[in-house]
């Protein structure tokens, strides 16, 4: 992986020099998947609670990671090569993102006390957002 520091090409601005709808998407859901994973994704209801950062919510964060790494490098104006477009890549990360949070869903949904709480609802929208706006951005034409 080679970062070199450079103007943001076309694929990630508007004609108005502003961001792109789907960048914007891309922003909006990686804002809100982080604010998922500090909410409560399961509850003992007999006080222990547990956010995102536990069992399959790991794998939500670790693809936030790498979306908004790659988005912060791309905002900052920084140019890496990857084998697949920044479109396709924010859309791998939607999608594990989603994938993450409703496997949590799925395997703590089934405990005889307890149950999944609103965070995780908002993971798997803020992973969809990210999954719509890097479909948004290859739409946009920033598959290159």
């Amino acid at each position: 992986m080679h970062a070199a520091k450079q103007r943001v090409g076309p694929e990630m601005r508007d004609r108005r020099d502003g961001m792109s709808l789907g960048v914007a998407v891309v922003l909006a859901g990686s804002a809100m998947t982080l604010i998922a994973l500090l909410l409560p994704w399961w509850d003992s209801q007999v006080g222990a609670t547990a956010n995102g950062f536990h069992d399959w919510g790991w794998l939500t964060f670790f693809a936030l990671v790498l979306a908004g790494a790659l988005l912060l490098l791309r905002l900052s104006g920084y140019t890496v090569r990857l084998s697949v477009s920044d479109a396709t890549a924010w859309m791998a990360a939607g999608a594990v993102e989603v994938l993450g949070a409703v496997a949590f869903w799925f395997g703590n949904n089934t405990r005889i006390s307890g149950g999944v709480r609103y965070g995780v609802f908002i993971g798997v929208i803020g992973g969809a957002l990210t999954l719509a706006g890097g479909y948004l951005h290859w739409m946009d034409g920033g598959a290159e």
